[in-house]
């Protein structure tokens, strides 16, 4: 494998709180009956139906919570989906994961060109800086830059043009990682930290340390 693609929030890097675990904890003060397992399904199933990068929101998408609510079985009322929009669920405090480094120092002593493929803001420059990752990521392709969004497979063709023979994708969003992957074509590993892919049997890894191993056995074929 010459080139690796890999994604930045909940492979590479942990934002705290996670998007879904803000979203749930302002869904429980609602008095919603919501787990963070729940909302996360019902985000990253909206967002691999409607990922488009929106001109307010910095190469992000608008959040539709009339979808996410429907996709959680609840009446999204308008007083409670204006009041759901209304809050900011990006997280300023990111840091490594403990696998992160070491993933990333492996593959480059392996020669392996890697590629952030990210659905992010501008922010995503200051990340890379302030956690040291442009010391291992040779290219990076963000939605805010090039106006897609993961799962659309054009992202993933911007970033074959930065790479070196054959590719894989690794990110942590089956809807969204996964299935882009495979639409552009591209091998793809799901990285299932938190168990939320019970159901997914395969090509899937719970740290970037299988992520290696599953690459070599890649690379068999």
């Amino acid at each position: 494998m010459k080139s690796v693609f890999v994604d930045m929030g909940d492979t590479l890097v942990k934002f705290v709180p996670r998007m879904h675990e803000k979203m749930a904890e302002v869904m429980r003060k609602e008095g919603l009956e919501v787990t963070d397992y729940q909302v996360f399904r019902a985000l990253v199933k909206h967002m691999g139906k409607s990922n488009f990068p929106h001109p307010d929101h910095d190469g992000l998408s608008a959040l539709d919570f009339t979808d996410i609510l429907y996709e959680m079985g609840i009446p999204p009322t308008p007083e409670l989906v204006r009041r759901l929009a209304s809050v900011n669920y990006l997280s300023d405090h990111y840091e490594l994961y403990d696998d992160s480094i070491p993933f990333l120092r492996e593959l480059k002593g392996r020669g392996v060109k890697i590629i952030l493929v990210t659905n992010t803001t501008k922010k995503v420059r200051r990340i890379v800086r302030d956690l040291d990752l442009d010391k291992y990521v040779d290219h990076v392709v963000a939605s805010c830059d090039v106006n897609l969004m993961k799962p659309h497979p054009k992202i993933f063709y911007h970033a074959s043009l930065l790479a070196e023979g054959p590719a894989v994708h690794i990110g942590d969003v089956y809807e969204i990682d996964y299935i882009g992957a495979r639409r552009a074509y591209l091998n793809a590993i799901l990285l299932d930290r938190f168990n939320f892919y019970p159901e997914i049997k395969r090509d899937k890894v719970n740290n970037l340390y299988e992520a290696l191993k599953l690459i070599d056995e890649k690379l068999k074929y």
